[in-house]
């Protein structure tokens, strides 16, 4: 981090009726008490730019993507120039996609110019008042810098003594070129040997793998990421013409996003067809096996409207949450369909044995599904720590739970008795 970052940690009060209210008395949520927060600051501070984020969340995006924002449009190219040119053209392009709440020049790597006292040796004119370059720069550090010239002890405490030119002046460009450079016969001012110039000068340059590039911060407001990025690239993409030799990336949270999909797009099956097989080896009967994996849909409606009802979007969190809920609904259609098995294999039929085995094996499926529920409340409740991760998980499982307990004694049974007699089992005389 430069200089000219800091980070400042909001611990909020669990209680929230501690928060302050809006003017109408209403609590306000996290993130209108963010908005409020900022828009204080810059009144306060109109020149910083200002950028909400969780710590650890934070950390994690820095180490994996370097950049701290929901989405990052990195640019590659050799001129500086032209690399702010193209930053700024495309930050003007992406405030303009829905769903973007800022879009700001990346703190961590963008190219900004400052502007900055430039102070320059002129060597002609230091060798024609015959003085020595090490005394002009000499001084010019001491003033700006300070110079250690003794120290002071006390007891066993060194301390050393600095001398330099005082903040007020320090910060008075005219008093810096009138300080006195010692020469044989006098001084003269320090202007006439130093030039000074202040100019905008690039203050951070990002390289990665040996190459320039300069980053777009964008944090998103009510939207998922993979819709966002989407949109805008095909925005960027038409409005913004990169010349020859410049590339351009999309990073951040949309990058991690985008490698666990990869791996979920490959072990989503993989479990889907191993939940298959070893439901086909426990039965025997693929028929009977495809009855309980009939229980796989019926969860996953109800995740889907649990998150659409809460306004979650479709995460990495969300999918593990899914995966989990197959797990419990496959549990309860195989205590089920076992038991309709062992009716059947007592002489009843598949009517009687769908009918009865669903009314005996109510209390153990509601229980598990009820255990299973009541024991994610907590997390889908939660707002502090770790709420983003666990609030999307738990929501998907309660949700599934409900649809898939509901749906499994209800139309488990009658699947049963229409395709679950595919092999009588054997009678008891």
């Amino acid at each position: 981090m430069g200089v000219h970052l800091a980070d400042t940690f909001v611990i909020l009060k669990r209680d929230r009726s501690q928060w302050p209210a809006q003017e109408n008395g209403r609590k306000r949520s996290k993130a209108e008490l963010y908005a409020a927060i900022k828009e204080a600051i810059e009144k306060e501070a109109p020149d910083q730019e200002i950028a909400e984020n969780q710590p650890i969340e934070m950390r994690f995006a820095e180490i994996l993507e370097g950049s701290r924002a929901d989405v990052s449009l990195r640019i590659y190219g050799p001129d500086l120039s032209v690399l702010i040119d193209l930053l700024e053209q495309s930050s003007a392009v992406l405030k303009k996609v829905p769903g973007t709440e800022e879009a700001e020049m990346d703190a961590l790597t963008a190219l900004r110019k400052s502007p900055v006292l430039s102070a320059r040796p002129n060597y002609a004119a230091i060798a024609r008042y015959g003085l020595d370059l090490r005394r002009v720069s000499g001084l010019l550090e001491a003033a700006m810098a300070g110079r250690e010239v003794g120290s002071f002890y006390e007891a066993q405490w060194r301390f050393p003594v600095v001398l330099r030119v005082e903040e007020e002046h320090r910060e008075n460009v005219e008093t810096i070129k009138s300080l006195p450079v010692g020469m044989d016969g006098g001084s003269i001012s320090l202007h006439k040997v130093v030039d000074f110039e202040s100019k905008d000068e690039v203050t951070t340059i990002a390289h990665h793998y040996g190459q320039r590039y300069a980053a777009v911060a964008v944090f998103l407001g009510e939207r998922d990421i993979a819709s966002y990025v989407a949109e805008a690239c095909a925005s960027v993409e038409r409005e913004v013409k990169l010349p020859e030799g410049y590339t351009m990336t999309w990073g951040g949270q949309f990058k991690n996003l985008e490698r666990a999909r990869a791996r979920l797009v490959l072990i989503v099956p993989a479990v889907l067809l191993a939940i298959l097989l070893i439901l086909w080896w426990s039965f025997g009967n693929l028929r009977e096996a495809a009855l309980v994996y009939t229980c796989i849909p019926l969860a996953m409606t109800g995740g889907v409207f649990s998150l659409a009802l809460r306004g979650i979007p479709l995460s990495v969190s969300a999918s593990v949450g899914f995966i989990a809920l197959m797990g419990i609904a496959i549990l309860n259609g195989m205590v089920l369909v076992t038991f309709f098995n062992q009716l059947r294999e007592k002489g009843h039929t598949p009517e009687q044995a769908a009918k009865e085995g669903s009314l005996t094996r109510l209390r153990p499926v509601a229980m598990t599904a009820l255990v299973a529920g009541l024991g994610f409340v907590p997390m889908a409740l939660n707002t502090g720590i770790g709420a983003e991760v666990q609030r999307p998980l738990a929501t998907v499982v309660i949700g599934g739970l409900a649809t898939s307990t509901l749906l499994t004694l209800i139309v488990l049974p009658v699947l049963y008795q229409r395709l679950g007699a595919g092999r009588l089992k054997k009678s008891v005389p």
